[in-house]
């Protein structure tokens, strides 16, 4: 996407928990999901969370002091 900048890749739930944070805070923020199906009900799956490149720096910020112990969902 360009003009734009990925500043999460993980799990679906932590994207979804980023993308709201990062709106609520102002940004805008925007998801994509590269799903692959192995077997029925099992999903492999890359999900990105794209800021604009103006405002990746301010939103790794806010990413960092919201999750100091990285995505969310991990601890």
């Amino acid at each position: 996407m360009t003009g734009w900048t990925v500043v999460f890749r993980g799990a679906d739930f932590a994207a979804e928990v980023i993308r709201a944070t990062l709106e609520a805070s102002g940004f805008r923020a925007e998801v994509m999901t590269d799903t692959g199906r192995l077997w029925p009900g099992l999903n492999a799956e890359e999900t990105r969370v794209f800021v604009p490149e103006d405002q990746a720096e301010g939103a790794l910020r806010l990413m960092a002091t919201e999750f100091p112990e990285g995505q969310p969902g991990s601890s």
